[in-house]
């Protein structure tokens, strides 16, 4: 028989179609929620699930982080820096148009920011970042909602560019094989799930809603990528709970040698949330209608473009010797400048 941590596992952390059920009762106990399989047999949720899925968790989310040197990419090039920014801003637009969950959002700016870690291009355009977070994005999608609206009514608003589905396809392969298809990650939003039905349990509801808006906040920051998922998300909910115990409750979960990471993170999350200050906040993501384009779209099609930059240091050494010594491509990629600028 499948035990409930399995259970619990399959619901976070594969894309099983598991439906979540309370049991009705009268008091709040660790049989208050449940998961209803598809045979409809309902297994309570234990804090041992939980803790098992916490840990389960904690173990996977490392190799769904970017490495050491990224933040140093992001800090040495500002426009790579602010593409990403904008392509944040535009996720959470297209999050809140097509009502995605929220853990798309932090999908698809995982799989840019691997990506980009992952290849280490020449010379970033904006046509590129754009094709990136249009192709990123569109895969989280795939992976985590279930009625997916079309690549064209993804890119309506938002981009600068307009992209031929066939060359968005070709780019969601590059970012799956570079990726090796690991793209059901571990983000800093696994973990609000876990929080959530771990305090409900034993503590009173927390302010959902705002921890949401925080993490979803600190992650335009990319100074933040220092630390585990699981100690951001923890250093989210020191920002909205005051009570200590519900917060060792969490931090219990934590592994040792992260727990002391926690308040330093805080300190930068808060240091984030003032500087962003209310009109930041306000832009995202209660009005991301801020980073709409009003200009009208340029057409890219799938025959102006050569993709060669993204297919790693080996390709790109073949290259190299195929063309000659004394040849170069300009941002890495050959573009039909009569009709793109």
């Amino acid at each position: 028989m499948t035990t409930h941590n399995n259970i619990l596992d399959e619901f976070l952390l594969c894309d099983e179609a598991w439906d979540m059920s309370p049991v009705s009762s009268s008091s709040h106990s660790q049989h208050d929620y449940a998961l209803r399989n598809r045979d409809n047999i309902i297994h309570p949720i234990t804090q041992h699930d939980i803790k098992h899925s916490f840990d389960t968790c904690v173990q996977k989310e490392v190799k769904y982080m970017t490495g050491l040197g990224y933040i140093n990419l992001l800090e040495s090039n500002g426009f790579v820096a602010e593409c990403r920014l904008k392509a944040i801003h535009w996720f959470i637009h297209r999050q809140r148009r097509f009502n995605f969950g929220i853990g798309t959002v932090f999908s698809a700016v995982n799989n840019v920011d691997r990506f980009i870690d992952m290849n280490k291009c020449d010379g970033w355009s904006y046509w590129m970042m754009e094709l990136l977070s249009l192709a990123a994005l569109s895969i989280a999608v795939k992976f985590g909602e279930t009625c997916p609206p079309t690549l064209h009514e993804i890119q309506k608003e938002g981009l600068e560019y307009s992209f031929e589905v066939k060359l968005v396809q070709k780019m969601e392969m590059k970012i799956l094989k570079s990726l090796g298809w690991e793209v059901n990650a571990i983000t800093r939003y696994s973990y609000v799930e876990l929080i959530e039905w771990e305090l409900k349990q034993h503590f009173k509801p927390i302010d959902r809603f705002r921890l949401d808006e925080i993490l979803t906040a600190s992650s335009l920051d990319f100074k933040l990528l220092e630390y585990r998922p699981c100690v951001i998300a923890v250093s989210a909910l020191k920002c909205i709970l005051e009570d200590e115990i519900c917060l060792s409750q969490i931090t219990g979960f934590i592994p040792t040698d992260q727990k002391k990471k926690i308040q330093p993170c805080y300190n930068k999350m808060q240091e984030i949330l003032v500087g962003y200050s209310k009109s930041e906040l306000n832009r995202n993501p209660s009005s991301p209608d801020t980073v709409l384009t009003k200009e009208l779209q340029v057409p890219i099609s799938m025959e102006q473009m050569d993709l060669s930059f993204m297919d790693g240091p080996a390709t790109k050494e073949k290259l190299k010797r195929k063309r000659g010594q004394g040849q170069h491509d300009d941002h890495c990629v050959i573009m039909n400048k009569k009709h793109v600028n």
